[in-house]
């Protein structure tokens, strides 16, 4: 029984050790790495990808999209991000995604079937990283692909901190 205490004891001390020297600190602040994960891509700066977020049309059916750009500092003309999105359920089909902020809309690059299953249909598109932030950082905002899909409260909330994170370092 003794030895069974000494070498609990032990065991856990070699944690707490091993744990306290690792030096690799996220950059990531908290609460944020449930909501988007960083790549660093040296020069090129980082590479950001947003988790899935749901939006919802007035039948409840909804559109769940996630995000990938990579962001140094400074966004340029040229730079973009390509928006990955699921239609539930799959009957809905489209050749433009429309990001609508305060009321202008921004359309995005030829929308790309990739793969349909018994759920849902996936699709990817590409749109302006400007548009993206000011869509992220809006108060005012909706997606449409043949509906027009609303965040709901927690949405926002999630979409606040992302910008907030993200581009007001």
């Amino acid at each position: 029984m003794k030895n069974k205490r000494i070498y609990l004891f032990l065991s856990l001390l070699i944690i707490l050790f091993s744990m306290s020297c690792n030096p690799m600190k996220s950059s990531v602040k908290k609460g944020s790495a449930k909501l988007f994960e960083t790549f660093y891509l040296g020069e090129k700066g980082t590479q950001y990808f947003i988790k899935p977020i749901s939006f919802k049309d007035t039948n409840k059916e909804k559109i769940s999209m996630d995000f990938t750009f990579i962001y140094n500092e400074k966004i340029h003309a040229t730079d973009s991000a390509t928006i990955n999105f699921s239609v539930y359920p799959k009957k809905r089909n489209g050749d433009t995604l429309i990001l609508r902020i305060n009321n202008k809309e921004k359309k995005s690059g030829k929308v790309k079937k990739l793969f349909q299953d018994a759920k849902q249909i996936r699709f990817s598109t590409k749109v302006s990283l400007i548009d993206l932030k000011t869509f992220l950082g809006s108060n005012s905002k909706s997606i449409s692909f043949t509906n027009e899909y609303v965040p709901q409260n927690s949405t926002l909330r999630k979409m606040r901190k992302i910008h907030s994170d993200i581009f007001n370092n």
